[in-house]
Formats: structure tokens, C-alpha cells, sequence
């Protein structure tokens, strides 16, 4: 009896502290430190720098921006796209994936300029690495290196709405000053040549994507472009008509919606 007892008195000890323990370990950390650092330069400013050959950035300089882009819907892939609070947007290309974890839309990033390189790919910044093509000597901006970039590309605590990040535009009005920012379209829909095909179609790959055309009310047309990886390539092109959101990109002279995801979708109304 005595020996029960005792065994009983050790179990209530121990009992109580394996709970605590189990819930501590389980608890995620939601702290944040904010990185000593602040934003000397403005992206206005590096861009009127920039040309469209690479080059050496020397200055110890930092900009901000907020995230706009993201690889969760797999149509993003190794880049992550920026926009200022003037609405000015940027590009950086990383050797990494799930980058949405830790860069998330309307997160705020301090990016260190130093020994990066900068040009305009199709009048649009972009920043990183200097890559070589093999074989030649034409160079151009590559990813940050993944054991680099974490050092390069500081996330800030802040983050920001969607609210705050998008611009609402028509596709007459879509000129450079609005690549790499999150803008969203109303009143269009999907070309009647698109109704029928899935997002994403292997008889119309064009450079690993296919391009459908949405259109507005007067007729004028945007490319919608969607990655053979993207989760949402099996989806029919919806027949309806609504609102499109998501990264405008540009390819030659020709302008390119990026949806995120299949939610940045919303074809809800009655084609017009």
C-alpha cells in the first residue's frame, strides 16, 4: 500500500509538468523583431538609374517595398515582385521556392542594394545577381543566391492589407509605371475563343504558360497568363464575367496578368 502511494505521489509531480512542457512546445512563437535598418533611397530613384544593360550597384543603399506577388498558386516561380507605397513597382528574382512563407503579399522588405546588380526588363526594375549566359558574354540580372538573399532581402514586421496594395484600372489606361504591381480589373471576361479550354492548355504552351485573352465591354483585350505549375491549371476558363486581379507583367510590347491564385478569379455576373 505504501509503495502504491508513493507511486501515485510521483505521478502527480511529474503529470502536471509534461502538460506544461507539451503545451509550451506546441505554442507557435509569434514574435517579430523588426531589423535596425531604414530605407535611404527611394525605388523612383534607383530606376532613373537604371538601363537596360546590368549594373554594379556600389552605394550602401537600402529601399522598401511591399510584396505583391506570391508562389503559393505555383504560377509565380523563383521571383518575388514588389511595389512602393507611391504604387512604383520592382522585381527580384530568387533561387528559392515557397518564398510566400516568410515574403507574403503586403509584407514590408528592406532590400540592401550593395554589390547587386539593377537594369529595366522592359522598362521595368529588376534587381539581383549578375548571371552570364554559357557560352557567351551577354549578361543579365539572375536570382539572388539562396544562401544570400536572406541577407539582402530583410522582411520588416509590418504587413500591410490588399486594400492598401491595389490599384483598380481599366485595360486602356495599363501604361509601364503599373508592372509588378497588384492591379485589379472589373467588368471584363474571358474571350469567347478561351470558353471551353482549361487555364492552362499543352497545345497552347507558349514559354512553359498559356495565354487567354480577357476583354472589357469596349472590346480592348489583356493577356492572362497561367504557368504549367500553377495549382489552378486544370480549371475551365470561366464563362462569366466579374473581376481579375493580379501581378501586371510585361513580355515585348505586350502587357501580362498574372493571377496569384485561383481566387484572384472572381467571374461571378452574366457575360455581356
Amino acid at each position: 500500500m505504501k509503495k502504491f502511494i508513493l507511486l501515485l505521489f510521483i505521478i502527480l509531480l511529474i503529470f502536471p509538468t509534461a502538460c506544461v512542457n507539451e503545451q509550451d512546445f506546441s505554442t507557435p512563437n509569434l514574435s517579430c523583431n523588426e531589423p535596425a535598418i531604414t530605407a535611404n533611397k527611394s525605388v523612383e530613384m534607383i530606376k532613373e538609374k537604371a538601363t537596360a544593360l546590368p549594373a554594379l550597384y556600389e552605394g550602401d543603399d537600402v529601399i522598401e517595398g511591399y510584396v505583391t506577388s506570391s508562389d503559393k498558386g505555383g504560377n509565380f516561380y523563383k521571383t518575388i515582385s514588389f511595389q512602393t507605397d507611391t504604387k512604383i513597382g520592382f522585381s527580384v528574382p530568387v533561387d528559392d521556392t515557397n518564398l510566400y512563407v516568410n515574403f507574403e503579399p503586403g509584407r514590408k522588405v528592406y532590400l540592401k542594394l550593395k554589390n547587386n546588380y539593377f537594369d529595366l526588363n522592359y522598362n521595368s526594375l529588376r534587381i539581383g545577381s549578375l548571371y552570364v549566359y554559357p557560352g557567351s558574354r551577354t549578361a543579365t540580372i539572375g536570382r539572388l543566391s539562396i544562401f544570400e538573399y536572406k541577407k539582402i532581402l530583410l522582411r520588416s514586421c509590418q504587413v500591410v492589407s490588399e486594400e492598401f496594395l491595389v490599384q483598380k484600372l481599366t485595360i486602356e489606361n495599363i501604361n509601364d509605371s503599373h508592372l509588378n504591381t497588384l492591379v485589379e480589373f472589373n467588368q471584363v471576361q474571358f474571350t469567347q475563343d478561351a470558353l471551353g479550354n482549361h487555364l492552362y492548355e499543352i497545345t497552347k504552351d507558349t514559354g512553359g504558360a498559356t495565354n487567354h485573352l480577357i476583354t472589357d465591354a469596349s472590346g480592348k483585350k489583356l493577356i492572362v497568363r497561367t504557368s504549367s505549375f500553377a495549382s489552378f491549371k486544370e480549371e475551365l476558363v470561366p464563362e462569366n464575367s466579374g473581376t481579375i486581379k493580379g501581378i501586371l507583367t510585361k513580355y515585348g510590347n505586350d502587357y501580362q496578368l498574372m493571377p496569384r491564385y485561383f481566387s484572384d478569379i472572381q467571374l461571378t455576373e452574366p457575360r455581356f
